[in-house]
């Protein structure tokens, strides 16, 4: 049996085929992120996910945020071969999963979940041209993003009122909790992302118009701005959940940039288990 997941820092799918192809499991657990999860915390993860996996695992791949970092490979190999002690351990970053949907062919390549990367990948080689700095530098884009700056409209009081009571009525918000959860909590950047579904879900207020239109824009600017030759020349892959709830807004600003083919996938995993 083969066990595949695909990972951000929120949530993580895993998917376990065997030697005939055929999915046999699909399990959705917490997100595994090697760069701000202690080993605690993916071991509970890995404890929960083997309770449904009975079969013997003979390979493991594993698809990341911080899956290049040859200290994060270490790490997670030695963690999962306590769980899954017969199988040859593969730890990929979430890029290597994103360029599987493009199958084969030359693509950029663009993450909007919880956190935000891309790329482009030539046919055979992923070439990246933006360091890993974090979600606090970069992300521009991503669910933490505009979580951000949802939270920040909050803070300051530029929200219009009648977005405020809705807020504070769904997130029951204190100054305490807040900066318990940015300076302490488990994970800051799945917290910035969970208020994203507020702006998804009431998105065709003019508020949340202007700020997804301004943050997309950064997108095109940062994200995909080292990749703006091969834009006009290959397809363009939008990757995870902000990009996927936010597919109109992209298709205008592709518009505006000339990208004639574009591509819009929410989970790749589970793409991937239909070709």
């Amino acid at each position: 049996m083969v066990l595949i997941a695909d990972s951000g820092s929120t949530k993580c799918d895993w998917q376990v085929y065997d030697k005939a192809g055929t999915t046999v499991i699909e399990k959705r657990t917490n997100g595994i992120n090697p760069i701000i999860h202690s080993d605690d915390d993916i071991e509970l993860v890995l404890k929960e996910l083997k309770t449904d996996v009975p079969y013997e695992i003979l390979k493991v791949e594993f698809y990341c945020a911080g899956g290049k970092n040859e200290e994060s490979q270490q790490r997670l190999t030695r963690i999962f071969h306590q769980f899954f002690k017969q199988a040859e351990v593969r730890i990929e970053d979430d890029l290597g999963m994103a360029v599987k949907c493009t199958k084969g062919v030359p693509g950029v390549v663009c993450i909007l979940g919880t956190g935000a990367n891309s790329c482009f990948f030539d046919g055979t080689n992923i070439h990246k041209r933006l360091p890993d700095l974090g979600y606090q530098i970069m992300d521009l884009g991503s669910g933490n993003y505009f979580g951000r700056e949802l939270l920040r409209s909050y803070a300051y009081g530029y929200m219009p009122p009648d977005l405020m009571g809705k807020f504070e009525n769904r997130y029951k918000l204190n100054d305490k909790v807040i900066l318990q959860e940015l300076y302490n909590g488990e994970n800051p950047s799945s917290y910035l992302a969970s208020f994203a579904r507020f702006m998804i879900e009431n998105h065709e207020h003019r508020f949340f118009q202007s700020m997804i239109a301004d943050g997309l824009e950064k997108v095109f600017d940062y994200v995909l701005g080292p990749y703006q030759f091969e834009i006009q020349r290959h397809p363009l892959y939008f990757i995870g959940s902000i990009a996927f709830h936010l597919q109109n807004f992209i298709k205008e600003k592709v518009k505006e940039h000339n990208c004639e083919e574009t591509h819009f996938i929410g989970k790749p995993i589970t793409y991937l288990s239909l070709l």
